[in-house]
């Protein structure tokens, strides 16, 4: 009998020892359990009281009316209430005479994507934020209609190269081109083609007078959850080269990264502050608390001959928040369809919940990080 008793109390003591020691490899939320152990020495039963701390992970349910499609935070209730029934996409222009840019840190989420020359342009989208300055508006590239068809957004754009905007339109992405003021103005301090710029409220406006089609709640483009407990820590600064002409470096400072840029036809080719600014003048640098690198093949458009990256299929992801990364596989089969994330034991990669900055990003690009 005094044997019996001597396993049970190993029994309960290794499960103490085994809760004890997934507290300590794991950031979710502590939870304490009370049990009861019962022992029965010959016709005597003795309850022992024992506490034991375990670790779960936090519940995370995405919903379309509360929630952020392009942060995965839930929203006060004074913006899902009356929140729009439209994405807009503006296709953002990023040459150096184009910097600082307005209107992006009010942004929902950014894109940003290899164009010719081995520079780069974003995708400012907005849905529950709202901008009366944002610019400088520049045209469409084939990889854009990929980007904004899942939110079921319209693209607002300059122009675009002959028969691009047609075939944008033919792949369900409904296109808004330069409009005449007050919804889209031209700036006197910037040249053209930089300064062309727009209030977004006054755009929604000219979309719903031309009957564009209203779109439903769009969800995520790819999973949001808090389940980040197999990520490693050592990525206080990250390296994005796009080309020999675009580098974007991207600092941790507290918990969000502060973005810089090294622009090769720029005067200096000394790593700058990406700065916005508003259109009374102050100005900061652009931030990201996430920073997503989806890799893809490069692919020459054939209607339009202009670089372009392929988002369907399989390829590399990237994934960086608070001074943490994950390396994984992305995964889509379709323009319409959100992107799978998974690790390299093939378990679901979930993005934290927070303002996102997601690369486009060719193969032959690369993407190095370090602790310092």
């Amino acid at each position: 009998m005094k044997k019996s008793i001597v396993i049970i109390l190993a029994i309960v003591l290794i499960t103490c020892s085994s809760n004890s020691t997934d507290e300590d490899i794991t950031d979710n939320i502590e939870t304490i359990t009370e049990t009861s152990t019962t022992i029965k020495i010959d016709d005597e039963t003795i309850s022992e009281d024992t506490t034991t701390t375990s670790s779960i992970i936090e519940n995370y349910t995405f919903d379309n009316e509360k929630m952020s499609p392009f942060t995965g935070l839930e929203l006060p209730p004074e913006l899902w209430l009356k929140r729009p029934r439209r994405v807009l996409s503006f296709k953002i222009d990023n040459n150096v005479n184009a910097r600082p840019q307005s209107g992006l840190q009010e942004s929902d989420a950014i894109f940003e994507i290899l164009v010719e020359g081995g520079m780069t342009r974003f995708l400012a989208f907005f849905y529950d934020k709202v901008s009366t300055y944002i610019g400088p508006i520049r045209s469409a590239r084939p990889t854009d209609p990929t980007l904004v068809r899942p939110y079921g957004g319209t693209l607002i754009v300059s122009g675009a190269t002959p028969g691009l905007v047609p075939q944008i339109r033919e792949l369900g992405v409904p296109v808004l081109e330069e409009q005449s003021p007050p919804s889209m103005f031209r700036i006197s301090d910037r040249s053209a083609p930089h300064n062309l710029y727009a209030d977004t409220e006054l755009v929604r406006s000219v979309i719903d007078e031309r009957g564009f089609p209203f779109n439903p709640p769009p969800g995520p483009i790819y999973k949001f959850g808090n389940n980040q407990d197999n990520w490693l820590s050592g990525s206080a600064r990250i390296i994005i080269k796009y080309s020999d002409f675009t580098s974007i470096i991207w600092k941790l400072d507290g918990n969000q990264y502060s973005r810089f840029i090294i622009d090769g036809y720029a005067e200096t080719d000394e790593a700058e502050a990406h700065n916005f600014i508003t259109r009374d003048g102050y100005t900061d640098i652009i931030k990201s608390q996430t920073v997503v690198v989806i890799q893809g093949p490069i692919y020459v458009d054939e209607a339009t001959t202009l670089p372009s990256v392929l988002t369907v299929g399989v390829g590399p992801v990237y994934i960086f928040n608070n001074g943490k990364y994950i390396e994984g596989t992305w995964r889509r089969s379709d323009i319409s369809e959100p992107f799978d994330f998974f690790d390299e034991n093939q378990q679901q990669i979930f993005v934290p919940p927070s303002t996102q900055w997601i690369h486009i990003l060719p193969l032959s690009g690369e993407v190095t990080w370090s602790q310092s």
